[in-house]
């Protein structure tokens, strides 16, 4: 809260007290941020969670994947990353066990080993290591492929990408007006798994989705939003996008959930579109405490940075939105 001045106070002490309480509450919010990150990342080296170290594992597997799938790959590339594999995966299995991470950098590994084969290099330490994993995955998982590299085609982009783009990008609003119509489950777990394809650094995918479908829960969670007056009580589910900080492993990534979670935010928002649905982006530009109240209230765990809310709902057959106008290109567009 401001301080309260006295009438007869000069205006340049009301300024100091001003901008003095702004700056303590920036750096109280940074510190907030800060003790986040250095608590939930690996950025100490302390690796003590399964998300953590399947994140460390994830980044190692996936620079294999993009080694692989250069143009000319390097015969032999990657010793330190095949050395923190090697370290890493066992750990990883003897703590939890074999899972879709697990068998993912096995297979990695597999193609790995086959191209340094093909190629001359032939490393009979890591093939036995590898062949001893093998056995031991479970019956269940013994048909499982994925990891390492695919081969598509230029045909097979142009085809499925064929689409008017800009048509589809144009007509997304934000809507602010939805039917009493309740969206189907099964449509926003459809949308939920088309976002799934964001980019995230290294394959990591920090991003998870808190869905709220009860009129308590909505009304709850958008109490802490204040961009929603007027309309959010109209739409059939609210979302929650969050971004995992126990992903992140350096300080070069402090900023990294925000990158993150906004790709996902926003291909949620055009999976959404896409199934006909309308949405409104919620911001989430709050202080340390507000963010604290909304985790304690609906159980987002501390190390999960929000990164905004979704209404979604049934579109009316005509409303009205926000023309919104863009800037012009120029403006946006830099060539050097």
């Amino acid at each position: 809260m401001l301080h309260k001045f006295s009438p007869i106070a000069p205006p340049f002490v009301k300024r100091f007290y001003v901008k003095s309480e702004i700056i303590l509450r920036l750096i109280l919010n940074y510190k907030y941020d800060l003790d986040r990150f250095l608590k939930w990342s690996s950025v100490n080296q302390n690796i003590n969670s399964q998300t953590k170290l399947r994140a460390l594992i994830t980044m190692d597997y996936h620079r294999l994947e993009k080694g692989l799938a250069l143009k000319m790959p390097k015969v032999g590339f990657g010793k330190d990353v095949i050395a923190r594999l090697l370290y890493n995966i066992p750990q990883y299995v003897e703590k939890y066990d074999w899972d879709e991470t697990a068998l993912i950098t096995l297979n990695t590994l597999l193609a790995y080993h086959n191209f340094n084969s093909q190629h001359g290099l032939i490393d009979q330490d890591l093939y036995k290591k590898i062949i001893s994993w093998k056995s031991s995955v479970p019956e269940k998982f013994i048909s499982f492929n994925q990891g390492g590299t695919t081969k598509v085609t230029k045909s097979y982009i142009i085809e499925s990408s064929n689409i008017d783009l800009l048509k589809f990008l144009e007509s997304r609003y934000s809507v602010r007006n939805f039917t009493d119509e309740n969206v189907n489950i099964e449509l926003l777990k459809k949308a939920i798994f088309m976002a799934q394809k964001t980019p995230s650094v290294c394959n990591r995918q920090s991003s998870k989705v808190y869905l709220f479908t009860s009129e308590d829960d909505k009304r709850k969670v958008l109490s802490y939003q204040n961009g929603n007056r007027g309309f959010g009580e109209q739409a059939s589910n609210v979302l929650i996008v969050v971004s995992d900080l126990e992903n992140f492993t350096s300080t070069g990534e402090r900023n990294q959930c925000w990158i993150d979670g906004g790709m996902y935010a926003m291909s949620l928002v055009y999976a959404f579109h896409s199934l006909g649905l309308g949405t409104c982006c919620l911001n989430w530009s709050v202080g340390k405490g507000t963010d604290q109240a909304l985790k304690k209230a609906t159980g987002i765990k501390d190390s999960e940075s929000i990164i905004m809310m979704i209404a979604v709902g049934h579109l009316p057959d005509e409303l009205s939105v926000a023309q919104s106008p863009r800037k012009e290109l120029e403006e946006v567009l830099i060539i050097k």
